[in-house]
């Protein structure tokens, strides 16, 4: 039987990433390299980079645009005279 061909991964990253990391992936019952082939795994499988990015804010990078899109555009703008009236207006929503 013919072995595959292997390749190796040499990175640095900040002592204290690595840590916390390893104690997370120890905590699921795998060792570092285990957890690495598993993400090259499903980023082969999914063509993609299987994780969702979030902006400070907490948001994907396409809703916060949008929601950028949405307070820049001047007719989207509504005010309100009273606090009472900006309430009834949000639960109307």
């Amino acid at each position: 039987m013919k072995k595959k061909a292997s390749a190796h991964l040499h990175l640095r990253l900040p002592a204290d990433l690595k840590r916390k990391a390893e104690k997370i992936i120890e905590q699921n019952g795998l060792d570092t390299s285990t957890a690495i082939r598993l993400y090259f795994t499903q980023i082969a499988a999914q063509g993609t980079i299987p994780l969702k990015f979030r902006t400070i804010n907490g948001y994907t990078p396409e809703f916060e645009a949008e929601l950028t899109r949405l307070a820049n555009d001047k007719e989207n703008i509504v005010s309100f005279d009273t606090s009472e009236e900006a309430i009834e207006h949000l639960m109307a929503l």
